[in-house]
Protein backbone atom coordinates (compact mmCIF):
# COMPACT_ATOMS: atom_id res chain seq x y z
CA UNK A 1 0.00 0.00 0.00
CA UNK A 2 0.97 3.65 -0.44
CA UNK A 3 -0.56 6.31 1.82
CA UNK A 4 -0.41 9.24 -0.60
CA UNK A 5 -1.24 12.89 -0.12
CA UNK A 6 -4.58 12.70 -1.91
CA UNK A 7 -5.44 9.06 -1.37
CA UNK A 8 -4.34 5.51 -0.64
CA UNK A 9 -3.48 2.96 -3.30
CA UNK A 10 -3.22 -0.78 -2.68
CA UNK A 11 -1.83 -3.28 -5.17
CA UNK A 12 -1.30 -7.02 -5.41
CA UNK A 13 1.70 -8.33 -7.34
CA UNK A 14 2.50 -11.94 -8.13
CA UNK A 15 5.82 -13.70 -7.54
CA UNK A 16 6.99 -12.47 -10.92
CA UNK A 17 6.56 -8.86 -9.78
CA UNK A 18 3.63 -8.29 -12.14
CA UNK A 19 0.61 -6.23 -11.15
CA UNK A 20 -2.44 -8.42 -10.51
CA UNK A 21 -5.00 -6.00 -9.03
CA UNK A 22 -5.11 -2.47 -7.68
CA UNK A 23 -7.52 -0.10 -5.97
CA UNK A 24 -7.42 3.53 -4.85
CA UNK A 25 -9.46 5.52 -2.31
CA UNK A 26 -9.20 9.29 -1.90
CA UNK A 27 -9.40 11.43 1.25
CA UNK A 28 -9.28 15.20 1.87
CA UNK A 29 -6.66 17.58 3.28
CA UNK A 30 -7.61 20.56 5.45
CA UNK A 31 -5.68 23.63 4.30
CA UNK A 32 -5.43 26.92 6.18
CA UNK A 33 -2.55 29.32 5.57
CA UNK A 34 0.64 27.33 6.11
CA UNK A 35 -1.30 24.46 7.71
CA UNK A 36 -2.07 21.17 5.97
CA UNK A 37 -3.73 18.50 8.11
CA UNK A 38 -5.37 15.12 7.56
CA UNK A 39 -7.48 12.77 9.65
CA UNK A 40 -5.25 9.74 10.22
CA UNK A 41 -8.28 7.48 10.65
CA UNK A 42 -9.15 8.29 7.02
CA UNK A 43 -5.94 6.48 6.01
CA UNK A 44 -7.13 3.32 7.72
CA UNK A 45 -10.64 3.65 6.33
CA UNK A 46 -9.11 3.99 2.86
CA UNK A 47 -6.86 0.99 3.49
CA UNK A 48 -9.72 -1.28 4.54
CA UNK A 49 -11.85 -0.19 1.59
CA UNK A 50 -9.03 -0.67 -0.93
CA UNK A 51 -7.95 -4.02 0.50
CA UNK A 52 -11.50 -5.34 0.41
CA UNK A 53 -11.47 -4.73 -3.34
CA UNK A 54 -8.22 -6.53 -4.11
CA UNK A 55 -7.82 -9.34 -1.55
CA UNK A 56 -9.52 -12.58 -2.56
CA UNK A 57 -10.85 -14.96 0.13
CA UNK A 58 -8.47 -17.85 0.70
CA UNK A 59 -5.74 -16.35 -1.49
CA UNK A 60 -2.32 -16.67 0.18
CA UNK A 61 -0.46 -13.41 0.84
CA UNK A 62 3.30 -13.64 1.34
CA UNK A 63 3.78 -10.22 2.89
CA UNK A 64 2.74 -6.58 3.14
CA UNK A 65 4.63 -3.29 3.12
CA UNK A 66 3.35 0.27 3.33
CA UNK A 67 4.96 3.35 1.85
CA UNK A 68 3.71 6.88 2.41
CA UNK A 69 3.95 10.60 1.99
CA UNK A 70 6.49 12.07 4.36
CA UNK A 71 7.25 13.44 6.76
CA UNK A 72 3.56 13.17 7.72
CA UNK A 73 2.83 12.12 11.29
CA UNK A 74 0.25 11.82 14.05
CA UNK A 75 0.46 11.51 17.87
CA UNK A 76 -1.37 8.50 19.31
CA UNK A 77 -2.22 7.13 22.74
CA UNK A 78 -1.35 3.64 23.98
CA UNK A 79 -4.32 2.19 22.05
CA UNK A 80 -3.12 3.81 18.80
CA UNK A 81 -5.94 6.38 18.77
CA UNK A 82 -4.97 9.76 17.23
CA UNK A 83 -4.73 12.62 19.72
CA UNK A 84 -4.65 15.37 17.08
CA UNK A 85 -4.98 15.77 13.31
CA UNK A 86 -1.96 14.52 11.38
CA UNK A 87 0.50 17.15 10.20
CA UNK A 88 1.28 16.44 6.55
CA UNK A 89 4.60 17.12 4.90
CA UNK A 90 3.01 20.23 3.34
CA UNK A 91 2.33 21.80 6.77
CA UNK A 92 4.87 24.61 7.18
CA UNK A 93 3.61 26.35 10.35
CA UNK A 94 6.69 25.48 12.39
CA UNK A 95 8.64 28.46 11.08
CA UNK A 96 9.74 29.71 14.54
CA UNK A 97 10.78 26.21 15.54
CA UNK A 98 12.70 25.83 12.30
CA UNK A 99 14.62 29.03 13.03
CA UNK A 100 15.38 27.90 16.59
CA UNK A 101 16.66 24.55 15.37
CA UNK A 102 18.83 26.25 12.76
CA UNK A 103 20.50 28.21 15.56
CA UNK A 104 20.86 25.18 17.85
CA UNK A 105 21.96 22.40 15.51
CA UNK A 106 25.17 22.01 13.51
CA UNK A 107 24.69 22.10 9.73
CA UNK A 108 23.57 18.79 8.27
CA UNK A 109 22.70 17.34 4.91
CA UNK A 110 19.01 18.18 5.45
CA UNK A 111 18.03 21.62 6.66
CA UNK A 112 15.62 22.72 9.38
CA UNK A 113 12.76 23.93 7.18
CA UNK A 114 9.31 23.32 8.77
CA UNK A 115 8.77 20.73 6.05
CA UNK A 116 11.05 18.37 8.00
CA UNK A 117 9.69 16.31 10.86
CA UNK A 118 11.92 17.65 13.64
CA UNK A 119 10.46 21.16 13.46
CA UNK A 120 6.95 19.69 13.39
CA UNK A 121 7.64 17.65 16.54
CA UNK A 122 8.92 20.73 18.36
CA UNK A 123 5.89 22.76 17.17
CA UNK A 124 3.52 20.16 18.61
CA UNK A 125 5.50 19.90 21.83
CA UNK A 126 5.42 23.64 22.48
CA UNK A 127 1.63 23.62 22.08
CA UNK A 128 1.02 20.77 24.49
CA UNK A 129 -0.22 18.38 21.81
CA UNK A 130 2.18 15.61 22.90
CA UNK A 131 1.52 15.66 26.66
CA UNK A 132 -0.55 12.45 26.60
CA UNK A 133 1.15 10.87 23.58
CA UNK A 134 2.36 7.29 23.77
CA UNK A 135 4.05 7.60 20.38
CA UNK A 136 4.26 9.71 17.24
CA UNK A 137 3.64 7.58 14.15
CA UNK A 138 4.44 8.52 10.59
CA UNK A 139 1.76 7.81 7.99
CA UNK A 140 2.97 4.38 6.92
CA UNK A 141 3.62 3.40 10.55
CA UNK A 142 0.06 4.35 11.51
CA UNK A 143 -1.34 1.87 8.98
CA UNK A 144 1.23 -0.72 10.07
CA UNK A 145 0.07 -0.18 13.69
CA UNK A 146 -3.55 -0.80 12.65
CA UNK A 147 -2.49 -3.98 10.85
CA UNK A 148 -0.20 -5.40 13.55
CA UNK A 149 -0.69 -3.52 16.84
CA UNK A 150 3.05 -2.67 16.77
CA UNK A 151 4.68 0.78 16.69
CA UNK A 152 7.48 1.25 14.17
CA UNK A 153 9.70 3.74 12.35
CA UNK A 154 11.63 2.85 9.22
CA UNK A 155 15.05 4.31 8.37
CA UNK A 156 13.96 6.07 5.19
CA UNK A 157 11.23 7.98 7.04
CA UNK A 158 13.55 8.69 9.99
CA UNK A 159 15.95 10.44 7.63
CA UNK A 160 13.23 13.05 6.98
CA UNK A 161 13.91 14.28 10.53
CA UNK A 162 16.60 16.94 10.82
CA UNK A 163 19.47 15.69 12.97
CA UNK A 164 18.88 11.96 12.39
CA UNK A 165 21.69 9.80 11.01
CA UNK A 166 21.35 6.25 12.33
CA UNK A 167 20.02 7.96 15.46
CA UNK A 168 19.43 11.48 16.69
CA UNK A 169 22.34 13.74 17.56
CA UNK A 170 22.53 14.99 21.16
CA UNK A 171 21.85 18.64 20.16
CA UNK A 172 18.38 17.61 18.90
CA UNK A 173 17.41 16.30 22.33
CA UNK A 174 19.04 19.30 23.99
CA UNK A 175 16.82 21.57 21.87
CA UNK A 176 13.77 20.04 23.55
CA UNK A 177 12.55 17.88 20.65
CA UNK A 178 10.78 14.79 22.07
CA UNK A 179 12.31 12.37 19.57
CA UNK A 180 11.86 9.47 22.00
CA UNK A 181 8.21 9.38 20.89
CA UNK A 182 9.35 8.20 17.46
CA UNK A 183 11.15 5.10 18.73
CA UNK A 184 14.24 3.54 17.20
CA UNK A 185 14.40 3.22 13.42
CA UNK A 186 14.70 -0.18 11.73
CA UNK A 187 15.53 -1.11 8.15
CA UNK A 188 12.71 -0.89 5.64
CA UNK A 189 12.63 -4.68 5.19
CA UNK A 190 12.40 -5.51 8.91
CA UNK A 191 9.27 -7.54 9.62
CA UNK A 192 7.75 -5.64 12.55
CA UNK A 193 4.65 -7.77 13.12
CA UNK A 194 1.86 -9.81 11.59
CA UNK A 195 -1.74 -9.07 10.68
CA UNK A 196 -3.93 -9.39 13.77
CA UNK A 197 -7.29 -11.12 13.88
CA UNK A 198 -9.06 -7.75 14.15
CA UNK A 199 -7.17 -6.35 11.15
CA UNK A 200 -7.90 -9.51 9.18
CA UNK A 201 -11.61 -9.10 9.87
CA UNK A 202 -11.49 -5.46 8.76
CA UNK A 203 -9.46 -5.98 5.58
CA UNK A 204 -9.91 -9.54 4.38
CA UNK A 205 -6.15 -10.17 4.72
CA UNK A 206 -5.13 -13.53 6.18
CA UNK A 207 -4.35 -13.27 9.90
CA UNK A 208 -0.66 -13.83 10.60
CA UNK A 209 0.56 -12.30 7.32
CA UNK A 210 4.02 -10.71 7.86
CA UNK A 211 4.16 -6.90 7.68
CA UNK A 212 7.41 -5.05 6.92
CA UNK A 213 8.31 -1.64 8.37
CA UNK A 214 7.94 -0.06 4.91
CA UNK A 215 9.34 3.21 3.65
CA UNK A 216 8.72 6.65 2.24
CA UNK A 217 7.00 6.81 -1.13
CA UNK A 218 10.27 7.73 -2.89
CA UNK A 219 11.70 4.32 -1.97
CA UNK A 220 8.67 2.60 -3.46
CA UNK A 221 9.00 4.69 -6.60
CA UNK A 222 12.70 3.87 -6.88
CA UNK A 223 11.92 0.15 -6.69
CA UNK A 224 9.19 0.55 -9.33
CA UNK A 225 11.69 2.19 -11.66
CA UNK A 226 14.50 -0.28 -10.94
CA UNK A 227 16.72 2.40 -9.37
CA UNK A 228 18.81 0.55 -6.82
CA UNK A 229 22.38 1.81 -6.97
CA UNK A 230 24.29 4.87 -8.25
CA UNK A 231 24.31 4.99 -12.03
CA UNK A 232 20.88 3.40 -12.45
CA UNK A 233 19.36 6.73 -13.53
CA UNK A 234 16.75 9.17 -12.22
CA UNK A 235 13.00 9.01 -11.72
CA UNK A 236 10.41 11.71 -11.24
CA UNK A 237 7.20 10.93 -9.41
CA UNK A 238 4.26 13.28 -9.94
CA UNK A 239 1.26 13.07 -7.65
CA UNK A 240 0.17 15.95 -5.43
CA UNK A 241 3.78 17.15 -5.79
CA UNK A 242 6.69 16.24 -8.03
CA UNK A 243 9.72 14.55 -6.48
CA UNK A 244 12.77 13.45 -8.42
CA UNK A 245 14.91 10.68 -6.96
CA UNK A 246 18.37 9.46 -7.73
CA UNK A 247 20.34 6.67 -6.02
CA UNK A 248 23.67 7.95 -4.68
CA UNK A 249 26.41 6.56 -2.41
CA UNK A 250 25.45 6.83 1.26
CA UNK A 251 26.56 10.16 2.70
CA UNK A 252 26.39 12.11 -0.60
CA UNK A 253 25.54 15.79 -0.06
CA UNK A 254 24.14 18.24 -2.59
CA UNK A 255 23.33 21.59 -0.91
CA UNK A 256 19.67 22.58 -0.89
CA UNK A 257 18.35 19.12 -1.75
CA UNK A 258 16.82 16.33 0.37
CA UNK A 259 18.83 13.27 1.41
CA UNK A 260 17.17 10.07 2.66
CA UNK A 261 18.02 6.42 3.18
CA UNK A 262 17.25 3.96 0.42
CA UNK A 263 16.12 0.44 1.29
CA UNK A 264 19.27 -0.83 -0.47
CA UNK A 265 22.28 -1.08 1.89
CA UNK A 266 24.95 1.56 1.37
CA UNK A 267 22.71 3.70 -0.82
CA UNK A 268 20.86 6.97 -0.27
CA UNK A 269 18.23 8.65 -2.39
CA UNK A 270 18.85 12.25 -3.38
CA UNK A 271 15.53 14.03 -3.79
CA UNK A 272 14.42 17.26 -5.40
CA UNK A 273 10.90 18.31 -4.52
CA UNK A 274 8.23 20.69 -5.66
CA UNK A 275 5.12 21.11 -3.49
CA UNK A 276 1.89 21.35 -5.47
CA UNK A 277 2.48 20.01 -8.98
CA UNK A 278 -0.40 17.58 -9.37
CA UNK A 279 -2.51 19.77 -7.11
CA UNK A 280 -1.94 22.58 -9.63
CA UNK A 281 -3.46 20.44 -12.40
CA UNK A 282 -6.40 19.64 -10.13
CA UNK A 283 -6.79 23.39 -9.54
CA UNK A 284 -6.83 24.02 -13.29
CA UNK A 285 -9.57 21.43 -13.61
CA UNK A 286 -11.57 23.03 -10.83
CA UNK A 287 -11.43 26.59 -12.14
CA UNK A 288 -11.89 25.77 -15.83
CA UNK A 289 -14.59 23.12 -15.65
CA UNK A 290 -12.51 20.15 -16.81
CA UNK A 291 -13.67 16.81 -15.50
CA UNK A 292 -11.22 16.18 -12.65
CA UNK A 293 -11.06 12.47 -13.45
CA UNK A 294 -10.22 13.08 -17.11
CA UNK A 295 -8.13 16.25 -17.01
CA UNK A 296 -4.88 14.39 -17.77
CA UNK A 297 -6.42 13.20 -21.05
CA UNK A 298 -7.60 16.68 -22.05
CA UNK A 299 -6.26 18.28 -25.22
CA UNK A 300 -3.71 21.08 -24.98
CA UNK A 301 -2.42 23.29 -27.82
CA UNK A 302 -0.02 21.58 -30.20
CA UNK A 303 1.91 24.85 -30.62
CA UNK A 304 4.59 24.78 -27.94
CA UNK A 305 5.95 26.49 -25.96
CA UNK A 306 2.56 27.87 -25.02
CA UNK A 307 1.47 31.49 -24.76
CA UNK A 308 1.52 31.63 -20.94
CA UNK A 309 4.24 31.43 -18.31
CA UNK A 310 3.19 29.94 -14.99
CA UNK A 311 4.94 29.75 -11.60
CA UNK A 312 3.69 26.51 -9.98
CA UNK A 313 4.32 27.37 -6.31
CA UNK A 314 0.69 27.38 -5.16
CA UNK A 315 1.52 26.03 -1.70
CA UNK A 316 5.05 27.28 -1.04
CA UNK A 317 8.18 25.72 -2.45
CA UNK A 318 10.86 23.27 -1.41
CA UNK A 319 14.03 22.66 -3.41
CA UNK A 320 16.00 24.65 -4.20
CA UNK A 321 14.59 27.88 -2.67
CA UNK A 322 12.91 26.52 0.54
CA UNK A 323 10.27 29.23 0.75
CA UNK A 324 7.03 28.32 2.58
CA UNK A 325 5.50 31.64 1.53
CA UNK A 326 6.11 31.28 -2.21
CA UNK A 327 3.00 31.52 -4.36
CA UNK A 328 2.09 31.07 -8.01
CA UNK A 329 1.71 33.53 -10.85
CA UNK A 330 0.52 33.51 -14.46
CA UNK A 331 1.94 35.88 -17.08
CA UNK A 332 0.73 36.46 -20.64
CA UNK A 333 -3.04 36.41 -20.12
CA UNK A 334 -5.21 37.87 -22.87
CA UNK A 335 -8.78 37.42 -24.05
CA UNK A 336 -7.83 34.57 -26.40
CA UNK A 337 -6.48 32.35 -23.62
CA UNK A 338 -8.32 29.03 -23.32
CA UNK A 339 -8.56 26.35 -20.68
CA UNK A 340 -6.17 24.29 -22.79
CA UNK A 341 -3.63 27.13 -22.68
CA UNK A 342 -3.85 27.16 -18.89
CA UNK A 343 -3.42 23.39 -18.64
CA UNK A 344 -0.41 23.49 -20.96
CA UNK A 345 1.06 26.30 -18.84
CA UNK A 346 0.73 24.07 -15.77
CA UNK A 347 2.57 21.26 -17.57
CA UNK A 348 5.29 23.62 -18.77
CA UNK A 349 5.71 25.51 -15.49
CA UNK A 350 6.17 22.36 -13.45
CA UNK A 351 8.51 20.87 -16.04
CA UNK A 352 10.67 24.03 -15.99
CA UNK A 353 10.88 23.79 -12.19
CA UNK A 354 11.95 20.16 -12.53
CA UNK A 355 14.58 21.19 -15.07
CA UNK A 356 16.06 23.72 -12.65
CA UNK A 357 16.17 21.12 -9.86
CA UNK A 358 17.81 18.45 -12.00
CA UNK A 359 20.33 20.94 -13.36
CA UNK A 360 21.41 21.84 -9.82
CA UNK A 361 21.95 18.16 -9.03
CA UNK A 362 23.69 17.43 -12.33
CA UNK A 363 26.10 20.32 -11.69
CA UNK A 364 27.38 18.45 -8.63
CA UNK A 365 27.02 14.79 -9.62
CA UNK A 366 26.99 14.83 -13.41
CA UNK A 367 24.01 14.06 -15.61
CA UNK A 368 21.71 11.31 -14.38
CA UNK A 369 20.12 9.38 -17.22
CA UNK A 370 17.76 7.87 -18.19
CA UNK A 371 14.69 9.54 -16.64
CA UNK A 372 11.65 7.47 -15.65
CA UNK A 373 8.25 9.14 -15.16
CA UNK A 374 6.05 7.65 -12.43
CA UNK A 375 2.81 8.44 -10.66
CA UNK A 376 -0.42 9.98 -11.83
CA UNK A 377 1.30 12.56 -14.03
CA UNK A 378 2.78 9.79 -16.17
CA UNK A 379 -0.75 8.81 -17.24
CA UNK A 380 -1.21 12.06 -19.16
CA UNK A 381 -1.11 11.95 -22.94
CA UNK A 382 0.87 15.21 -23.11
CA UNK A 383 2.69 15.94 -19.85
CA UNK A 384 5.57 13.40 -20.33
CA UNK A 385 6.22 14.83 -23.81
CA UNK A 386 6.35 18.36 -22.37
CA UNK A 387 8.83 17.11 -19.77
CA UNK A 388 11.00 15.50 -22.45
CA UNK A 389 11.03 18.73 -24.49
CA UNK A 390 11.74 20.95 -21.47
CA UNK A 391 14.43 18.67 -20.02
CA UNK A 392 16.04 17.80 -23.33
CA UNK A 393 16.26 14.15 -22.36
CA UNK A 394 14.34 10.98 -23.11
CA UNK A 395 11.52 10.23 -20.69
CA UNK A 396 10.38 6.64 -20.27
CA UNK A 397 7.22 5.47 -18.54
CA UNK A 398 7.76 2.05 -16.95
CA UNK A 399 5.16 -0.70 -17.17
CA UNK A 400 5.05 -0.57 -13.34
CA UNK A 401 4.51 3.15 -12.94
CA UNK A 402 1.96 3.63 -10.17
CA UNK A 403 4.29 5.91 -8.19
CA UNK A 404 5.02 3.89 -5.03
CA UNK A 405 2.46 1.17 -4.27
CA UNK A 406 3.90 -1.35 -6.72
CA UNK A 407 7.33 -0.74 -5.23
CA UNK A 408 5.92 -1.29 -1.76
CA UNK A 409 4.75 -4.73 -2.84
CA UNK A 410 8.22 -5.51 -4.20
CA UNK A 411 9.70 -4.40 -0.87
CA UNK A 412 7.31 -6.74 0.92
CA UNK A 413 8.45 -9.60 -1.29
CA UNK A 414 12.11 -9.03 -0.46
CA UNK A 415 11.31 -8.62 3.24
CA UNK A 416 9.52 -11.97 3.35
CA UNK A 417 11.88 -13.97 1.11
CA UNK A 418 9.83 -14.16 -2.08
CA UNK A 419 12.92 -12.71 -3.76
CA UNK A 420 16.44 -13.06 -2.34
CA UNK A 421 17.37 -9.40 -2.77
CA UNK A 422 16.41 -6.19 -4.56
CA UNK A 423 18.54 -7.02 -7.59
CA UNK A 424 16.10 -9.84 -8.31
CA UNK A 425 13.19 -7.40 -8.69
CA UNK A 426 15.06 -4.67 -10.59
CA UNK A 427 14.06 -5.98 -14.06
CA UNK A 428 10.40 -5.48 -13.09
CA UNK A 429 10.85 -1.72 -12.95
CA UNK A 430 13.02 -1.49 -16.05
CA UNK A 431 10.35 -2.72 -18.44
CA UNK A 432 9.21 0.31 -20.44
CA UNK A 433 5.66 0.98 -21.61
CA UNK A 434 6.22 4.24 -23.53
CA UNK A 435 9.17 6.45 -24.41
CA UNK A 436 9.04 10.19 -25.18
CA UNK A 437 11.91 11.75 -27.15
CA UNK A 438 12.71 15.49 -26.85
CA UNK A 439 12.21 17.97 -29.68
CA UNK A 440 15.48 19.99 -30.01
CA UNK A 441 13.79 23.21 -31.17
CA UNK A 442 11.27 23.18 -28.35
CA UNK A 443 14.04 22.41 -25.87
CA UNK A 444 15.98 25.46 -26.98
CA UNK A 445 12.91 27.67 -26.67
CA UNK A 446 12.16 26.38 -23.19
CA UNK A 447 15.76 27.07 -22.22
CA UNK A 448 15.27 30.72 -23.16
CA UNK A 449 12.19 30.86 -20.93
CA UNK A 450 13.73 29.25 -17.87
CA UNK A 451 15.87 32.21 -16.81
CA UNK A 452 12.97 34.64 -17.22
CA UNK A 453 10.64 32.45 -15.13
CA UNK A 454 13.22 32.18 -12.34
CA UNK A 455 13.74 35.93 -12.42
CA UNK A 456 9.98 36.41 -12.04
CA UNK A 457 9.97 34.03 -9.06
CA UNK A 458 12.77 35.96 -7.36
CA UNK A 459 11.13 39.30 -8.10
CA UNK A 460 7.87 38.27 -6.44
CA UNK A 461 9.59 36.85 -3.34
CA UNK A 462 10.99 38.61 -0.28
CA UNK A 463 9.61 41.15 2.19
CA UNK A 464 9.02 43.80 -0.48
CA UNK A 465 7.77 41.40 -3.17
CA UNK A 466 4.22 41.30 -4.45
CA UNK A 467 3.59 37.88 -2.90
CA UNK A 468 4.22 39.20 0.60
CA UNK A 469 2.19 42.35 -0.01
CA UNK A 470 -0.78 40.27 -1.16
CA UNK A 471 -0.49 38.06 1.90
CA UNK A 472 -0.50 41.06 4.26
CA UNK A 473 -3.32 42.96 2.59
CA UNK A 474 -5.76 40.24 1.48
CA UNK A 475 -8.91 39.69 3.52
CA UNK A 476 -8.80 36.44 5.54
CA UNK A 477 -10.44 33.35 4.08
CA UNK A 478 -11.80 30.42 6.13
CA UNK A 479 -10.00 27.06 6.03
CA UNK A 480 -10.97 24.69 3.24
CA UNK A 481 -10.80 21.02 2.54
CA UNK A 482 -9.33 19.90 -0.73
CA UNK A 483 -8.87 16.67 -2.60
Amino acid sequence: MDVGTTGLKAVVVDDGGRLVRDAAVRYPTALAGLGAEQDATAWWSAATAALRRIVRPGEPVAGIAVTSQGPTMVPVDAAGTPLAPALTWADRRATAESADLAAALPPGRNGTDPYFGTAKLLWWSRRGALTDAHAVLCANAFVVRRLTGMDSLDESTASFFTGWDSGFADPVRAAGVPVELLGDAVTCTTVVGTVTADAAAATGLPAGTPVAAGAIDAVGAALEAGLLTPGDGVAEMTGFSTVSLRPVPRGTHVPGMIHVRHCVPGTDLLLTAQVSTGALVDWVARVTGYDAADVLDAEVPAERPGRLALLPSLLGERTPVWDPGARGAIVGLDLDVTAGDLLLAAYEGTALALRADLAAVDAVLGAGRPLAALGGGARSRHWPQVKADVLGREVRVPVAGHGAAHGAALLAGVATGVWPDFAAVAPTGRRTATTFAPDPDRHAAYGERLGAVQALRDHLAGPTGLTDILRRTAAPRPPRRTR
